[in-house]
This record gives C-alpha cells, sequence and structure tokens, in this order.
C-alpha cells in the first residue's frame, strides 16, 4: 500500500495553501504519508489520510516552527555589527600648575635621583670591596709587590658580565704566564758545576720590573 510522493505534496499545497512548508518539510511529509493509502487512492482518500495526521500533528503549527527555524537560521548567518566606535573626546584645557606644586615635583625629581645615585654608589662600593677580598686572598696575587696591586686590582671591571671571580682567575693565569716567560727568556746560572737553577725560581725583582714596565 503506497500512492507516489508527488500526489501527497500537492494535496498538501492544496489542503494547506497557507502553510509556508519547506520543500524538505514536505517530502518528509510525504515519506511517512504515502505509504497509508491504497496504491489506486484518489485524491479523496489521500486527503483523508492527510485530515487524519493533522488532527495528530497540525500542519499549520509545523509549517510555523519551520519559519522559526529558517528565521533563526539567517540570522544567525549574518555578520555580527561592527561595535560603535567612540568619539574623540575633545582635549580639555588643563589649568596651569601652581608654583608651589612644581617646587615639590623638583624636590621629588632630586630626591628620587639622589637615592638612586646613592644606591648605585653602594653596589659599586660592594664590588670593589668584594674584588679586593678576593685580590688579597689570591696566593699567586699575593707576590704582586704592594706598589703595583691597586693598578692591578682596577683592572677589575666591576661593570662587566664576567663575574669577579672568573675575572680573579684571569689575573692570576696572567701573572703566572709573565712570571713563566720570565724564566723561559732569562738564563739564571748557578755555581759552576751546578748548571742552572730551577727556571720556576725566577727573581721575584726581574718580575716586578717587568710590571713596572707594563702600561698598567
Amino acid at each position: 500500500m503506497a500512492v507516489e510522493k508527488s500526489k501527497v505534496i500537492n494535496r498538501l499545497k492544496v489542503l494547506f495553501p497557507k502553510a509556508n512548508l519547506s520543500q524538505v518539510r514536505l517530502n518528509a511529509l510525504a515519506d511517512k504519508l504515502a505509504k497509508r493509502p491504497a496504491d489506486d487512492a484518489d485524491d479523496a482518500a489521500i486527503d483523508l489520510v492527510i485530515y487524519d495526521f493533522n488532527e495528530i500533528m497540525d500542519i499549520n503549527e509545523i509549517a510555523k516552527e519551520d519559519d522559526r527555524v529558517r528565521t533563526l537560521e539567517a540570522k544567525s548567518k549574518e555578520p555580527a555589527p561592527s561595535p560603535p566606535i567612540d568619539p574623540i573626546p575633545e582635549p580639555t584645557p588643563t589649568e596651569p600648575v601652581p608654583e608651589w606644586a612644581k617646587a615639590l615635583i623638583q624636590q621629588s625629581e632630586k630626591l628620587t635621583q639622589d637615592l638612586s645615585e646613592l644606591k648605585t654608589g653602594r653596589v659599586l662600593e660592594n664590588k670593589k670591596a668584594t674584588a679586593t677580598e678576593l685580590f688579597g686572598k689570591s696566593e699567586i696575587l699575593k707576590r704582586i709587590p704592594e706598589y703595583a696591586k691597586s693598578r692591578w686590582i682596577d683592572r677589575i671591571n666591576l661593570d662587566a658580565e664576567i663575574s669577579i671571580e672568573e675575572q680573579i682567575e684571569g689575573l692570576e693565569t696572567e701573572y703566572t704566564e709573565l712570571v713563566q716567560g720570565s724564566a723561559d727568556t732569562n738564563d739564571y746560572a748557578g755555581p759552576a758545576g751546578e748548571g742552572k737553577s730551577n727556571p720556576a725560581q725566577v727573581d721575584e725583582k726581574l718580575v716586578n720590573s717587568v710590571i713596572d714596565n707594563m702600561k698598567i
């Protein structure tokens, strides 16, 4: 038992001309209702099946629901409105700063600058003290004559990214190489028959003279 779907769709349009049923809805209803009448059912028999269905589910209400769905779908596809652009506010004239306020601002700026300079000076003093302490603890650098130590300490860059410890190690290496170089380039003759003394036993006075000639 079944009739052609096209017959059911035609009768739906005739019986409910004001129902704005979508094509998808018409096809769905035709699939459901076309199975009920006999194969040779005429329009009256098809109408009877449609009216029976309308008693259960109001076709006009179905059409209204379809309209609401289509409206919502159309709105969802609309681009979102751009947010309103606030107008640029007109600049308001500023009142002149009173003299007492200017003086207060200047005093505050001067105090901030003085505190910054004081802090910077203390940091440098602490770094200088650390460098001097590490220099004095070095067994290698202790051999540098007193009058030259301050010049060697001044070679430590307190603002460098390289740590003070690493710079101390660099000075130790430099001084050691200087002593060794003096030992290698100077011939220290021992007593007759004993040959040369240990090259490492370098005359400190000679090393000091080399230090004096360095532009440090």
